[in-house]
C-alpha cells in the first residue's frame, strides 16, 4: 500500500511540473551585402511590429556594408502585412514585406532601383500557448528578413 501511495505522489509531482516551450526562437544567419556607395539610409514608411523593427535595424546596421567613393543608398520598407488565420486544429501566420532600394551615383549620372516583395508563413497545430504562438510570429518575421537579405544579395 505504501508503495502504491509513493508511486501516486511521484506521478502527481511529475505531471504538475511546468512544461517549457517546445518551440525555439529562430536567429537566422543573415548575409552580408556590400554596396559601392558612401552613405546608406533606412526608411520605414509605415508602423511595423517591434520585433521586426529590431531585426530589420540590426540587419541594416550590421550586415549592409558600404564601400565606395561616391553615391548613396536608400532602402525603404514600403509595405508590411501580417495576417493570422485559422487552419485545421491550429493557426497560420502569413507575413509579407515590400521594399525599394535606390542606388544613386550623381557623379556618374547613374541611378539603379530595385523593388521587390518577400513573403513567409508559419503554422502551429495542436495544443499550444499564446507565448508559443508569439514565437511563431517572431520566427515568421525573422524569416522575412532572412529572405530579404538572400533575395537582395542575389539581385545585386
Amino acid at each position: 500500500m505504501n508503495k502504491l501511495f509513493f508511486v501516486l505522489i511521484v506521478l502527481t509531482i511529475t505531471n504538475c511540473a511546468a512544461k517549457e516551450s517546445l518551440i525555439n526562437s529562430e536567429q537566422p544567419e543573415l548575409q552580408i551585402i556590400t554596396f559601392d556607395v558612401v552613405k546608406k539610409k533606412l526608411i520605414v514608411d509605415q508602423e511595423i511590429p517591434n520585433h521586426l523593427n529590431i531585426i530589420l535595424t540590426k540587419w541594416f546596421n550590421d550586415k549592409v556594408k558600404i564601400n565606395g567613393f561616391n553615391g548613396d543608398m536608400t532602402f525603404s520598407i514600403t509595405n508590411f502585412t501580417q495576417e493570422t488565420s485559422l487552419i485545421n486544429e491550429g493557426k497560420r501566420v502569413d507575413a509579407s514585406l515590400s521594399f525599394k532600394l535606390i542606388l544613386n551615383k550623381p557623379l556618374l549620372s547613374k541611378r539603379k532601383v530595385i523593388e521587390g516583395t518577400v513573403s513567409s508563413y508559419g503554422t502551429l497545430t495542436g495544443d499550444f500557448s499564446l507565448s508559443e504562438f508569439d514565437i511563431i510570429i517572431q520566427n515568421t518575421q525573422s524569416d522575412l528578413i532572412f529572405r530579404l537579405s538572400r533575395d537582395l544579395k542575389s539581385n545585386i
